[in-house]
């Protein structure tokens, strides 16, 4: 049997006073719902529509009449957050808001877990020593590293590396739509999966990460260490970690 442990944390970083960033961390019987929202669209438009986006899925998933959850039903929380930042957006204070968002839901019973991604958060795996991203960043610069153009330190400080192409917000979404990265995997054993905002890898490299997430300390100190990493580094930017930890239990 799989159990699963998990910690997530935001804090402003160094540099901002306001949090633009929030998280979801929650759970339901088997099921497990964890997503980092990070909001655009100046102070008050991004945290509102970050806090939004979170609090939509949240309340979509566990309202949900399908007993089954899965990819198909956080695809549909994740239109529904989308359209309901849109929606808005009809208040002028708000007119520019939106997030990236990296959603993910573990369901422990069928030993399977559901990503939905708009954006530049992103979602790692970290198993057997090496680091993975599983996302694909929606933006000019990430589009470049994922292709092998750029390398991670040329991407960590390229000048147009929080251009994104695409985000919550931006348009209305109907079922039909392609515009989110939809990824399922099997959930594996004794494996961490870390979902952080770009205040976390734009501070610090893949291999501080790794060297982070090796250590034997607990969830609760890894993340607080990647936070304070990313703020020694120079916490430029809201920062935000959830990690998950899968382990076998007889």
């Amino acid at each position: 049997m799989k159990q699963l442990s998990y910690y997530g944390m935001t804090e402003p970083g160094r540099c901002r006073e306001n949090n633009e960033d929030a998280y979801l961390l929650e759970r339901k019987g088997s099921y497990v719902i964890a997503a980092v929202a990070d909001g655009i669209g100046g102070y008050e438009g991004g945290e509102v529509a970050s806090y939004l986006a979170c609090k939509c899925i949240s309340d979509y998933l566990w309202d949900s009449p399908e007993k089954d959850l899965g990819e198909d039903v956080l695809k549909q929380a994740v239109i529904y957050a989308n359209n309901v930042v849109v929606s808005q957006q009809q208040n002028p204070r708000l007119s520019s808001m939106g997030c990236v968002l990296t959603a993910v839901l573990f369901d422990m019973e069928q030993h399977l877990a559901y990503m939905c991604h708009v954006g530049d958060t992103r979602l790692y795996k970290y198993k057997d020593s090496m680091l993975t991203k599983l996302s694909r960043d929606h933006s000019l610069v990430g589009l470049q590293e994922d292709a092998g153009i750029l390398s991670e330190e040329e991407a960590m400080s390229h000048t147009q590396r929080n251009i994104i192409t695409r985000f919550i917000g931006n348009v209305r979404l109907d079922w039909n739509t392609n515009y989110m990265m939809d990824l399922s995997f099997p959930i594996e054993v004794d494996t961490q999966y870390l979902i952080c905002s770009d205040g976390l890898y734009d501070m610090i490299a893949s291999a501080e990460i790794m060297e982070v997430l090796a250590q034997k300390s607990n969830l609760q100190q890894k993340v607080e260490a990647l936070i304070k990493r990313a703020n020694l580094a120079g916490g430029k930017d809201n920062i935000t970690a959830i990690i998950l930890e899968t382990r076998q239990i007889i």
